[in-house]
């Protein structure tokens, strides 16, 4: 396959970080687009700030060009197979169609995770093949745990949506010894999940995040909330993005060389997907 447009190559000062990671994503949905199941299914979807993270993380390490390359394609390969399997309705489904469009998903989001083990195969990285294994059986029962668990308390869902989204990043960042991304990673990845959950809750008073909440502390019950249900559970999320952010703030000051990296993209972000532009959609 073809080089990544320069995107490892250091010698060309020229080129911004935007536009390297724009070669990455080419290369994501080039691999992607060949897949005979996207004529069924919605062409998945690459998390922009995963690959920013994994792309800062790998800058760091110890690795030639194309391996380098391979390495951060595999590990985006996983997200997106992890983030495929997400889709999956665990509702009973009735409609022949939508049956077909969950296998669909299912074997869709295991071709994605096959992709990954072929690239690093070809680098005999039996090491890192185990510790993506692993990261993805930790996510899967994590996430069974979150699905399956009625909480009596709030902190607890807020604290298990937390280890689901850090487990990919910290096992990167432990197997090349990058110890600053363990913490700053787990974070960045969180917050985004908040954003990520605040954005969707204002275009559907349903979202999976808001039912739990509203299960937790309203005991309510059912997939339809109420206006002033998911009002309440809104109240909460912006609660918790509020305080993972003053936590974010404190990393991005304690760690200048991540500062430097993501102070601007956090605050867009934060402009883009946070509270008071949210509030102001919600009260338009």
């Amino acid at each position: 396959m073809e080089d990544m447009l320069g995107v490892w190559d250091m010698t060309n000062p020229k080129e911004t970080t935007h536009k390297k990671i724009a070669g990455v994503r080419d290369m994501l949905q080039s691999r992607l687009s060949h897949s005979y199941l996207l004529r069924f299914i919605d062409f998945p979807v690459i998390d922009e700030e995963k690959l920013y993270v994994f792309y800062g993380m790998l800058e760091q390490a110890k690795l030639e060009h194309k391996r380098k390359q391979d390495t951060l394609l595999s590990i985006m390969l996983v997200q997106i197979a992890l983030d495929t399997h997400d889709l999956i309705s665990l509702e009973e489904i009735d409609n022949e169609g939508d049956r077909k469009n969950r296998q669909l998903t299912v074997l869709a989001g295991d071709y994605f995770s096959s992709m990954y083990y072929h690239l690093l195969s070809k680098w005999e990285d039996n090491e890192l093949i185990r510790t993506l294994s692993e990261a993805i059986q930790e996510i899967n029962e994590a996430k069974m745990s979150f699905y399956q668990t009625e909480y009596s308390t709030i902190e607890p869902v807020f604290d298990n949506l937390k280890e689901i989204e850090s487990i990919l990043v910290r096992k990167v960042a432990e197997h090349y010894g990058l110890t600053n991304w363990k913490s700053f990673g787990s974070h960045y990845f969180y917050m985004n999940r908040l954003l990520t959950e605040r954005k969707q809750g204002i275009i559907q008073s349903g979202t999976f995040m808001l039912q739990k909440i509203a299960s937790t502390l309203l005991s309510v019950k059912g997939a339809k909330l109420s206006t002033n249900q998911a009002s309440k559970a809104k109240i909460v999320l912006d609660s918790y993005i509020a305080y993972a952010k003053k936590e974010m703030d404190q990393l991005l000051q304690q760690h200048s060389e991540l500062h430097q990296l993501f102070q601007e993209r956090f605050e867009y972000n934060w402009g883009m997907k946070g509270i008071q532009e949210k509030k102001m959609a919600e009260e338009g």
